[in-house]
């Protein structure tokens, strides 16, 4: 018997919120979504659905449940737990908020299908390997999808937001053009660095300068905010996937945090390329990240700086939070791209003792979530596993910088 409700997820959290996300089938009639046996909302028509729960306690234990009126109730699983903690209090005053998108690919085909030898998507759909074109709409879902996420980051009133890398997927001059249109409906100041796939014109033997078609000045740079640092950095190579850092890009950074260790500005460092260490750099997509050399330099700089509170990073398509014994507790956030599953962006919010912390949204829209849910099944089922990570690396506080 069907339960009418299909892929439950405790997706967010806050101290004073909870996001919970599923699909309904047809049969199932009216859902309704319960806390602690007090119904938060009903949804009466089928189809993919999120709802943020507001106004609840901090630090407290609610039981959820997502019940139809026909059929039997969600089951719970690693992904839709039966019950979810809220973060506690914030430690100290909140001085200002930012958010990010990445893997934006404006003018990609397609995604999906069979990954080829250089894991690029397929062009075929094949059994259990489906195919979602662009073109099988009016717009493209890489043009909604970005659109209606910054939409919803205009509505949460960020102080300014970032883009990290690919944003143009064959970076070709007509993609960055559509991207700078969309990133022009930002409300708040934003800034862009770039990704591999915007240097693919490269492969191509044309010059395309992205930086200057977004209106964008080249990274390395830093953005200050409310008096913390921002440093947006280069990890290209142009042309490949794989990233470097090496001895010049190192030796800038090594140049902007000596600069700020005796204050103890807190620092977040932002990248499209996610640092690998030598034991797992033969697993994809540690392939295609920062070459495990440059990786293990990068560490031991961090190490000496316990004022870098966060890095932020892009690429892999994921939700994943890595630490690694050369820098202690420092977290190394990789987050989903807003293009398709999960679909959406990441809100941080910055206090005054060096604290911090994350929500990664899905964007809520019906054409949203309608094309994010569909590619939640794509590569024989496992996007979803691949993509959405786990509750504690989507949501989470950081504890406040130590003396």
């Amino acid at each position: 018997m069907t339960t009418g409700v299909l892929d439950p997820e405790i997706f967010g959290l806050t101290e004073s919120t909870v996001t919970v996300a599923y699909q309904s089938t047809a049969d199932a009639g009216p859902c309704e979504i319960l806390l602690d046996g007090r119904v938060q909302t009903t949804h009466f028509t089928p189809g993919a659905h999120l709802h943020r729960i507001e106004g609840l306690d901090a630090d407290r234990s609610y039981r959820c449940r997502i019940r139809p009126e026909n059929g039997e109730e969600a089951p719970y699983d690693h992904y839709f737990p039966e019950t979810v903690q809220t973060l506690p209090v914030p430690t100290a005053e909140e001085v200002a908020t930012f958010a990010t998108l990445n893997d934006v690919h404006f003018g990609e085909p397609r995604v999906g299908g069979q990954l080829d030898k250089d894991m690029e998507y397929g062009e075929e759909d094949l059994p259990d390997f489906p195919l979602v074109r662009a073109d099988e709409e009016a717009e493209p879902y890489w043009q909604y999808m970005n659109v209606d996420a910054i939409a919803e980051i205009n509505a949460a009133e960020c102080d300014l937001a970032i883009i990290k890398g690919d944003i143009a997927n064959n970076g070709e001059q007509w993609q960055f053009e559509a991207a700078r249109e969309a990133f022009d409906r930002f409300s708040m100041p934003h800034h862009a660095f770039l990704g591999n796939h915007d240097y693919f014109a490269r492969r191509r033997g044309e010059s395309i300068d992205g930086y200057a078609l977004l209106g964008q000045p080249a990274a390395p740079r830093i953005v200050e905010l409310a008096g913390w640092r921002l440093i947006l950095l280069e990890t290209s190579i142009p042309g490949r996937d794989s990233g470097a850092f090496g001895a010049e890009r190192r030796d800038w950074l090594a140049n902007q945090l000596d600069r700020t260790a005796d204050d103890g500005s807190p620092t977040l460092l932002l990248m499209h390329h996610q640092p690998v260490p030598q034991a797992h750099a033969h697993v994809f997509p540690n392939t295609i990240g920062i070459d495990p050399a440059d990786s293990h330099a990068l560490f031991s700089l961090l190490g000496q700086h316990p004022q870098v509170r966060g890095v932020l990073i892009g690429h892999t398509h994921k939700n994943r939070v890595h630490r690694y014994e050369e820098t202690g507790a420092l977290p190394f956030i990789e987050v989903q791209c807003s293009k398709d599953y999960p679909g959406g962006w990441a809100r941080y919010r910055l206090f005054a003792d060096g604290s911090f912390r994350q929500e990664v949204r899905r964007t809520s829209t019906e054409r949203a979530l309608r094309h994010s849910s569909r590619c939640s099944s794509l590569f024989r089922g496992g996007y979803r596993a691949f993509a959405l990570g786990k509750l504690h690396e989507r949501s989470f506080a950081v504890a406040p910088q130590e003396p």
